[in-house]
């Protein structure tokens, strides 16, 4: 094992502690002291950056594919909300994404990515992947947001969030803010998102015109994209016109992400894992 394979172990071991660290402390039915979490996902943050700064820019040629953007996409998730548990009670977001973010350590063991050609130095390029990665990271704690409210929706709807916790144990929602905060929260998130899906597609046919002659190609990329910004778009003025709320917009919140992702990363996974 090389060295470099050791810290995405280590990196991957320490997202994993910090997940278990967070459940551990709000099924406490008084609250544990946990100062040891952020520093111990400070850690695995500070070597995962290191080892993206490592694949981009010390080999020349840089590689970049399917475990890669994962890896940033999750490692940009990670920061945005270690920084928001600040201000929120979002906590909960972490016991789910950390464990993601742990698996897309392991992933560039595996799928190292293939050289990008001289053509991805342009700027366009560049801001198009960087402003997609934080669509990407956005879009994904937006869904994980809409799966938590789906879930305190159908505790709500059967009664059991005010149900008196067993063996001294706290429901995990307990700790969680209200229904309505979360609704705020996904909704900031999907807004967030959007302007920058909506960005980065700008200077994704900016790059287009440059490379090809021709802004917009009917790839499937291209396609699925704009049907998962479209579905976001009618969601954000549904959501302000028509009040499209709670478990409606969940829904329609993860097709809209299930459509984003398959728009790359299904594409990437075709062609570096099926092929």
């Amino acid at each position: 094992m090389t060295i470099y394979a050791i810290f995405y172990v280590l990196a991957a071991v320490l997202y994993l502690a910090a997940a278990f660290g967070i459940y551990k402390s709000f099924q406490a039915e008084t609250p544990e002291n946990t100062f040891w979490i952020r520093p111990v996902i400070v850690g695995g943050l500070m070597i995962q950056a290191f080892l993206i700064y490592e694949a981009l820019f010390t080999h020349g040629t840089p590689h970049f594919g399917l475990a890669l953007a994962l890896s940033i996409t999750l490692f940009t998730c990670t920061l945005i909300l270690l920084i928001e548990t600040l201000f929120s009670k979002i906590s909960a977001m972490l016991i789910f994404i950390l464990p993601l973010a742990a698996v897309s350590m392991v992933l560039p063991i595996i799928l190292p990515g293939t050289p990008l050609g001289p053509e991805t130095a342009s700027f366009s390029f560049r801001m198009h992947l960087l402003l997609a990665i934080l669509a990407y990271s956005l879009m994904t704690m937006a869904l994980v947001q809409a799966l938590l409210l789906v879930s305190a929706h159908n505790l709500l709807h059967q009664k059991k969030l005010s149900d008196e916790p067993e063996d001294g144990k706290v429901s995990l929602f307990e700790r969680m803010p209200s229904v309505i905060e979360m609704e705020k929260i996904l909704f900031r998130l999907i807004w967030a998102g959007f302007i920058a899906l909506t960005i980065a597609i700008l200077f994704g046919l900016v790059f287009s015109e440059e490379l090809f002659g021709q802004a917009f190609r009917l790839d499937h990329k291209t396609i699925v994209t704009i049907m998962a910004w479209m579905i976001f778009g009618i969601l954000l003025l549904g959501h302000h016109f028509l009040g499209w709320r709670g478990r409606f917009a969940a829904r329609w919140t993860v097709i809209g992400f299930t459509l984003l992702m398959l728009s790359y990363f299904g594409v990437r996974f075709v062609q570096e894992v099926i092929q």
